[in-house]
């Protein structure tokens, strides 16, 4: 591809691409150190006195010591974002706004749709051109005031070179502003409804009551769960594709309905197919895990949904996916090391659930020579 000569006249898709890319490169050699909310809360406790506890004492300071020190940073994702803004003490949720900008060095993922598309993406792109991709792990780190999303201003009132200039100058200065700042400027506008998981939850156990004599095996419930998800992220394979072969041939013109869903039933076919290889699992990660866990609760047939655990699994498919430990649940530690779905083992995840076991966790890596990320 040929540079352009006017680096203003770059692509503001390109332009956050390079911030990520440089922001990839600039976390490599630290620990991704991912903290479910109930970790955040505790450590939250600890600045605001509410907690004691001489080994929480340790763990903070620990994480704050890695922190400085360059060796680790503790991302958030978008479900921490919205467990975050759940906190309806305003004191409870600055603070822990202001502990997240301490610890995650203004770091995020991508959010749980985003990151998945990206997966697909770069799986495409790299069975036909693998040497002209970017590392995935290039691709799915982001600053915190970009949690839920890539936004630019648009349809101003000025000419094309004007808006992509002020698109530009907008990004990177929102690239900037930290957590605290986001939580004040929101306030109480964007409180999540507590009623919205809970309906999901409901039905789809009604849905798994209603088929459970169809699963004969955790497999079969594991296939039942990929091509669920599969057919939720369908109509981004579809534009995938479309983008692909516009790329290499030309535009051409929008497909038709029946097009798209003769596109979409052959394409979802062939990912399906690929699943059966070990490396689409490895590349295709937040597809494999959510799948993994949604089968995990079908296969035991006791277990119900509840509304907490849509929010448990996007932390999973975060930390798992792409950090190097995951301090959560006692219960989440217990289905993601699982021998049948072994989460932890395939994405070489450190997953643990105590104070203890995360203090001395991090007494090894803070102790060791030297440090690098999860790759």
């Amino acid at each position: 591809m040929t540079a352009l000569k006017d680096k203003s006249e770059l692509p503001l898709k390109s332009h956050v691409r390079m911030r990520q890319i440089a922001l990839a490169k600039s976390l490599a050699q630290k620990k991704a150190i991912y903290l479910d909310i109930k970790f955040w809360i505790i450590l939250r406790d600890v600045v605001l006195r509410r907690r004691t506890s001489l080994v929480d004492q340790e763990l903070l300071s620990l994480l704050r010591k890695g922190a400085v020190d360059s060796a680790l940073f503790c991302p958030i994702s978008d479900s921490t974002f919205v467990e975050l803004l759940k906190q309806s003490d305003v004191k409870s949720r600055e603070a822990t706004a202001c502990l997240i900008d301490d610890l995650s060095l203004g770091v995020t993922l991508i959010p749980f749709d985003m990151r998945a598309g990206t997966e697909l993406t770069h799986f495409l792109h790299s069975a036909r051109t693998p040497n002209q991709v970017y590392p995935l792990d290039h691709l799915v780190w982001s600053k915190i005031s970009y949690v839920m999303g890539f936004f630019h201003p648009n349809r101003t009132p000025f000419d094309r070179f004007t808006e992509l200039a002020m698109q530009k100058s907008f990004f990177d200065h929102m690239w900037g502003i930290p957590m605290r700042e986001v939580i004040h400027r929101i306030g109480d506008r964007m409180l999540p409804n507590p009623e919205q998981y809970g309906s999901v939850a409901e039905r789809l156990n009604r849905f798994n009551a209603e088929h459970a004599a169809e699963l004969r095996s955790f497999r079969n419930t594991y296939d039942f769960e990929i091509h669920g998800i599969i057919d939720l992220f369908e109509d981004v394979l579809i534009d995938i594709v479309s983008e692909m072969v516009g790329a290499q041939y030309g535009d051409r013109p929008p497909l038709s309905p029946a097009e798209r869903k003769q596109d979409g039933g052959q394409l979802h076919n062939l990912l399906f197919a690929a699943f059966e290889k070990e490396t689409t699992k490895d590349a295709l990660r937040t597809l494999h895990i959510m799948a993994s866990l949604h089968a995990a609760v079908r296969w035991n047939k006791q277990q119900q949904l509840k509304a907490n655990d849509f929010l448990d699994f996007q932390h999973a498919t975060a930390a798992l996916g792409y950090c190097a430990a995951f301090f959560t649940e006692r219960s989440l530690r217990s289905m993601v090391t699982s021998s049948h779905l072994a989460l932890d083992q395939r994405y070489g995840c450190r997953v643990v659930s105590s104070s203890e076991e995360a203090s001395r966790y991090l007494r090894g890596i803070l102790g060791a020579s030297g440090h690098g990320s999860k790759t």
